[in-house]
């Protein structure tokens, strides 16, 4: 599962990763994770919950999902935030997936990655960018809000978003060479927006094909045994939920 992924932008990643084959399209429930992820939760059967793993960088699970639900409720944003980036970086979910699948062997996982959701990992480069954390009550200006204000370009932003793309996608590969399954389906829980109709990032209750027609491939996976996790879920964090939602561009 990858955090707002447009079906277009994982298309044009076919070149670099041959694994993508066909890009196609799955209608989703919502336009962004907050009403994507209660929906989702309602309308899957408690009888397939049970059977799942969940390996989970999105806060917003502390909200819309209870551990006894599902097989295995893994929330890596609980224990392996980036202080200075603001956001869960894909390693982490790796690790703890292949963990989930080597030890747990569930019968169904769902891997939640965040990105390409902003904050975008090569935002260091751009000199206006801020500490994620420099903040009072209100959600972070984020690439997107910049753009409509004027302080960054357009394709400044769509370039960094097809980089953090790539980023992701290089940690699933990883993860497709260090577990075994017959069937694995990359997708997303909602799109992006790249000013259509004058919007930008993931507004709610916005019906846009770029928002809710989110990209569907279908492959499989093998364990080679090529990597071993690292990551702990004991490491343990000491940011407050509200400052992660605030680092992503949410208000709590």
């Amino acid at each position: 599962m990858l955090d707002a992924c447009r079906a277009d932008e994982l298309a044009r990643q076919r070149t670099a990763f041959e694994w993508l084959g066909v890009v196609g399209r799955h209608p989703s429930l919502a336009s962004c994770t907050w009403n994507w992820m209660p929906r989702t939760v309602a309308a899957t059967p408690a009888s397939v919950l049970e059977k799942t793993a969940y390996v989970c960088a999105n806060p917003f699970s502390a909200d819309y999902c209870s551990p006894d639900q599902f097989h295995e409720l893994d929330e890596v944003w609980r224990y392996a935030w980036d202080k200075r980036k603001g956001t869960v970086y894909p390693r982490p979910v790796t690790d703890r997936a292949i963990h989930q699948w080597r030890t747990e062997t569930p019968s169904r996982m769902i891997v939640h990655y965040l990105q390409p959701h902003v904050p975008f990992l090569s935002d260091d480069a751009d000199p206006l960018s801020r500490n994620n954390f420099d903040h009072d009550i209100e959600s972070i200006p984020d690439a997107w809000d910049r753009v409509t204000r004027g302080e960054l370009s357009r394709q400044t932003a769509i370039t960094r978003y097809r980089e953090t793309l790539e980023c992701v996608l290089e940690d699933v590969e990883l993860l497709l060479s260090n577990i075994d399954a017959e069937r694995v389906v990359i997708t997303a829980d909602h799109g992006e927006s790249f000013g259509e109709w004058g919007l930008y990032g993931h507004v709610n209750q916005i019906d846009l094909p770029c928002l809710t027609s989110v990209p569907w491939v279908e492959t499989s996976a093998t364990d080679r045994g090529t990597h071993t996790p690292t990551t702990d879920e004991t490491e343990g964090t000491t940011i407050k939920r509200a400052d992660q939602l605030r680092a992503l561009g949410y208000s709590e």
